[in-house]
């Protein structure tokens, strides 16, 4: 995961870190932690995405591949 990615949708929805830890249940530490580069596990990913609104893909910046 790209730490600003994280970033990039909490700021688009103007969420502070703890605004994003009281709506996911995620600690603010790890939040902080996940921005400056530590990897989360898939329990945390997926309460972030689910908190604010988007896939984990997108949270980890997957890109989908047609033929």
């Amino acid at each position: 995961m790209t730490e600003n990615q994280l970033r990039f949708f909490r700021d688009k929805q103007k969420l502070s870190q703890t605004d994003l830890a009281v709506k996911s249940g995620v600690k603010q530490s790890t939040i902080s932690s996940i921005e400056r580069g530590v990897d989360p596990t898939g329990r945390t990913l997926r309460k972030l995405a689910q908190a604010l609104n988007v896939t984990t893909d997108e949270l980890l910046n997957i890109k989908k591949v047609t033929k």
